[in-house]
């Protein structure tokens, strides 16, 4: 239960991160983790960067479409 919850908020962290200008403290809280270092942690762990590194990846990313 607990690895699919944690699953379900980094998703909606991720489209946050993607969709949002909300800073990535601000973006963590709201999806659930009381403590930015343990989302910082598991966000690396699972998705392979830095919450701020997918931002600035998908956002910069985005501004070649549009």
């Amino acid at each position: 239960f607990i690895e699919r919850m944690t699953d379900i908020r980094l998703g909606h962290a991720s489209r946050m991160l993607i969709n949002t200008t909300q800073s990535v403290a601000e973006i963590a809280y709201t999806c659930g983790f009381n403590n930015i270092s343990n989302f910082n942690h598991t966000f690396k762990k699972k998705k392979g960067c830095t919450p701020k590194e997918f931002k600035e990846t998908y956002t910069s990313e985005a501004r070649i479409f549009f």
